[in-house]
């Protein structure tokens, strides 16, 4: 049987986290239908989620998916680094000689630096700590952009901040454009940050109310019945 690497849709069986099977409609390592109004049986979103911190922040697969993501990136590094000098001598940009190569030189140098930078900085605050959800913000701003012409134009857009109040009284602003995280925290809600090496996210502790969950790795909303995303294979940190 062939594993799904490419393409739209999930890639992850949502109870065991193994890799889908092309051809399958029932997971071959755990039994249970991929996708369909029934997969979940007769079990009600309510209270799938639980309340208290989940025991799995530790799971490999955590570990696994940075290293991938890493892996990944390296490999995009090594494809640009052959693809930008084929194209630039191609299309008679730049002469194969002395002066062109020190030029394609010069721009593999920034991908690479650039690149490797962004592929083992800093993750973020390594440290844990608590927090209440202390306020929700909405606001709607604009901003100044250029189109692809050059001509420079006004863009309105959306903003929205959840506030979060750590133990040490610092205020954390969680900002996006897209609402869901707006929408997923409450005011009043009890979070912890997971601060390691290879885990950076905001649990809630009560999650028993909750019908979706975001992926700690590659962020994807999941069904709060999930045992696993659909799209990474990590797995979804809920209450035990």
């Amino acid at each position: 049987m062939a594993k799904k690497v490419i393409g739209y849709g999930s890639f992850f069986c949502w109870n065991c986290g193994k890799g889908i099977e092309r051809g399958e409609k029932n997971c071959p390592h755990c039994g249970y239908i991929y996708s369909g109004d029934n997969r979940y049986g007769n079990v009600s979103a309510l209270g799938a989620g639980g309340t208290g911190w989940s025991n799995n922040t530790t799971h490999p697969c955590f570990k696994q998916y940075f290293k991938n993501n890493r892996n990944y990136g390296l490999i995009w590094l090594i494809g640009i680094s052959i693809l930008v000098p084929a194209v630039l001598v191609l299309t008679d940009e730049i002469e194969f000689n002395t002066e062109g190569i020190m030029v394609i030189g010069g721009v593999l140098a920034v991908f690479w630096i650039t690149g490797l930078i962004f592929l083992f900085k800093n993750r973020g605050d390594k440290t844990a700590w608590d927090g209440i959800v202390e306020d929700k913000k909405i606001f709607q701003k604009n901003r100044r952009k250029k189109s692809p012409e050059g001509k420079k134009y006004e863009e309105s857009y959306t903003e929205y901040i959840v506030y979060i109040r750590r133990q040490n009284k610092e205020i954390i602003e969680l900002k996006e454009e897209d609402r869901a995280k707006y929408d997923y925290f409450n005011i009043g809600d009890y979070v912890h940050y997971h601060g390691d090496k290879w885990l950076h996210y905001i649990e809630k502790y009560d999650k028993s109310l909750d019908t979706t969950i975001f992926c700690a790795c590659c962020g994807n909303i999941s069904d709060i019945r999930d045992n696993y995303c659909e799209r990474c294979g990590c797995i979804l940190l809920k209450a035990d």
